[in-house]
């Protein structure tokens, strides 16, 4: 068996843990297994399986990837397909041929990985893996040892980063021709249908959802809510998603307004994020009825687009239509709550009263904010909640706050987006996480149109401030709901400056890479290259272009030399040394002359010729301690040739 292939299946095994969250459990431990099989069989069998069982096994894999990861979910099987076939090829592979083919379709398989994340640590990783490819390539085509090879690949490839850059920034960008469909890359904190009351757990991502860019100039301040979906439906224990926010309609850009920009992450979702109602002028964003954004276009990859705040149209009036559309609920359901309300609504002469009625209910009788809820079952759950459990988080409170009003007449909805964010002071940029998602309510006065009401806000005003890794009561919880990620272990010196400062230079290779478009490149060059960049541009991407193909025939016209291995080397000088230095010995011939002229050293060219072998001809390293015997035997043997001589 050859060793470099360890080297491969270790390739294997980085891109599962980096793809876990997306491909999940079976296609890990999959993998995992194969991984195991083929070191097992390295060491202790030393041979290759039949071609039946491999046929087996890949059946028995490629059915597993189909029912756990979906057969609707094109891009992920067909990536999860193509680690599982390398991998059963690694184990199959006895001859240099096969070898190399697996190598050749790594530079296919690994680069697989962008398809579900672009970020700057990804990148850093996949680059390193194709370097290891290379590097294992190089040294099974050339008989080389492993470390000299992929040293020697790191410089041919780092050698084409800057020509590389000087591409991207000079060479004109085009639409792309075809594109795959969207991979499930997203495990976004928001859902086009709201029931807390079936979760136990919330914020158990740490993924990025969005960043934003406002300046200080503007009039935009704490706490943001960020808008992305409107539940107008109630069945019960559900908000469900309202109709009509994929279809864009004409709102006016508001004058008093300053622009502001958000970086939005990889989503199959269209659904994008604003302060209050909102427009964008970027391509593929629109606008619809309840003032939210949406993208035209699946965003397989970053997405920058510019926020405008909307002049304020909204109805100072709804039709019958509307009034039955956000006071509808089911009947007979949650009657004790819905008691409660009508007996506020009666000692109450204004909407405003009746919010201060309930808001005085909620901190007096001892609710409180938690990560952690009791699973409510049943039909009256909000009752439950209400009366029982008063216990959870922002949908909770949303959900039980909207059922409430609609049951007196009250026009109401749940909004689901975000809260608060992360502010970078370096780089003037707030990150928004997948556990800062938040639910609120909306509510309709006559006269005055929709109104904002949080009333998670009632019962833990901190969550307000900030991203909710900042609310120190609920630290222990929010960590343990997180598991083991760099947020969770920010109490560990340094690792909060750490993950800053890894948050910081994702975010300028998000801004400055992923998102260099055309729009960008052009200002760019027009800010570098004044009126005539496109010309210039033009010109420097010809002139870099010519400089790389003259160095290409360079390279290939220059005469080659190969470093030798080492054991080779040694064998070479050991040869040189002696009497058989002309002749045309085999290296086991010319051992077996030196060792009858030489009786004394037998043993020692004997534990050469072994070293020799395994490393010449099994692809094993020439440690340094034999290479020091032997140029000691080498020195011995110089000596005693040249006194006979």
């Amino acid at each position: 068996m050859n060793t470099k292939l360890l080297v491969i299946s270790s390739i294997y095994l980085v891109m599962t843990v980096m793809l876990f969250a997306e491909l999940g459990i079976p296609f890990a431990t999959l993998i995992s297994v194969l991984i195991v099989w083929h070191v097992m069989q390295w060491k202790y069998i030393k041979s290759a399986p039949s071609n039946t069982l491999l046929n087996i096994v890949a059946l028995i894999g490629m059915t597993v990837l189909g029912i756990s990861i979906g057969f609707s979910n094109s891009v992920s099987l067909f990536v999860s397909l193509m680690v599982l076939a390398c991998q059963l090829k690694v184990i199959q592979a006895n001859n240099e041929k096969q070898n190399r083919q697996i190598m050749v379709l790594n530079f296919f398989t690994i680069p697989c990985v962008f398809l579900f994340s672009q970020d700057l640590f990804t990148t850093i990783v996949v680059v390193i893996m194709l370097v290891i490819n290379l590097g294992v390539l190089a040294a099974t085509s050339h008989k080389q040892q492993l470390l000299p090879a992929t040293k020697t690949a790191a410089k041919n490839i780092f050698f084409l980063i800057p020509v590389s850059m000087l591409l991207v920034v000079f060479l004109p960008k085009i639409p792309s021709f075809w594109q795959l469909p969207g991979a499930q890359i997203a495990r976004t904190g928001l859902s086009e249908n709201v029931d807390p009351f079936s979760i136990s757990e919330l914020s158990q991502s740490d993924d990025l959802a969005f960043r934003a860019i406002i300046e200080e100039s503007t009039s935009y301040s704490p706490p943001f809510y960020w808008r992305a979906l409107i539940h107008d439906k109630f069945d019960g224990t559900s908000w469900h998603m309202a109709r009509g926010q994929n279809i864009p309609v004409y709102v006016e850009n508001s004058n008093i307004s300053s622009d502001y920009k958000v970086i939005a992450e990889p989503s199959n979702l269209p659904w994008l994020f604003a302060l209050g109602n909102a427009i964008s002028n970027s391509n593929e964003v629109s606008t619809n009825q309840f003032g939210t954004l949406f993208s035209s276009k699946i965003r397989s990859r970053n997405f920058e687009y510019n926020v405008h705040t909307a002049t304020d149209s909204s109805k100072m009036s709804l039709t019958r239509w509307e009034y039955q559309r956000y006071t509808q609920l089911p009947q007979k359901l949650n009657p004790k709550s819905t008691e409660l309300a009508r007996q506020w609504d009666n000692n109450t002469q204004s909407t405003q009263e009746f919010i201060a009625q309930m808001r005085a209910y909620f901190i007096s009788q001892g609710f409180e904010y938690t990560l952690t809820p009791e699973v409510i079952e049943g039909a009256n759950t909000i009752d439950e909640f209400v009366f029982e459990t008063k216990s959870g988080f922002c949908g909770h409170y949303a959900s039980s706050v909207a059922m409430m009003m609609r049951s007196v007449g009250i026009p109401s909805r749940l909004v689901s987006g975000y809260l608060g964010a992360e502010y970078n002071e370096a780089n003037n940029y707030y990150s928004i996480y997948q556990y800062d998602a938040h639910a609120w309510v909306e509510f309709f006065i006559p006269n005055s149109g929709w109104q904002r009401l949080d009333p998670t806000a009632w019962i833990s005003p901190e969550r307000l401030i900030g991203s909710l890794s900042q609310h120190t009561s609920l630290s222990e919880q929010f960590k343990s709901n997180l598991g083991i990620s760099l947020v969770a272990l920010s109490g560990v010196p340094g690792m909060e400056w750490l993950r800053l400062k890894l948050e910081e230079y994702d975010y300028k290779w998000t801004r400055w890479v992923l998102n260099f478009d055309k729009s960008k490149q052009q200002s760019f060059l027009r800010n570098l290259l004044g009126d005539n960049a496109q010309l210039w541009s033009g010109a420097i991407t010809l002139f870099t272009l010519a400089l790389l193909c003259l160095s290409v025939f360079w390279f290939m016209q220059r005469k080659i030399s190969i470093k030798r291995p080492l054991a080779v080397d040694l064998y070479e000088q050991l040869k040189s040394v002696s009497s058989y230095h002309e002749s045309n010995l085999t290296p086991l011939q010319f051992i077996s002359q030196v060792s009858e002229q030489f009786p004394e050293h037998k043993s020692d060219l004997d534990l050469f010729y072994s070293r020799f072998s395994a490393a010449r001809y099994q692809g094993k390293t020439f440690s340094g301690h034999h290479r020091k015997l032997t140029m000691k035997l080498i020195k011995s043997i110089k000596t005693k040739t040249k006194r006979k001589l």
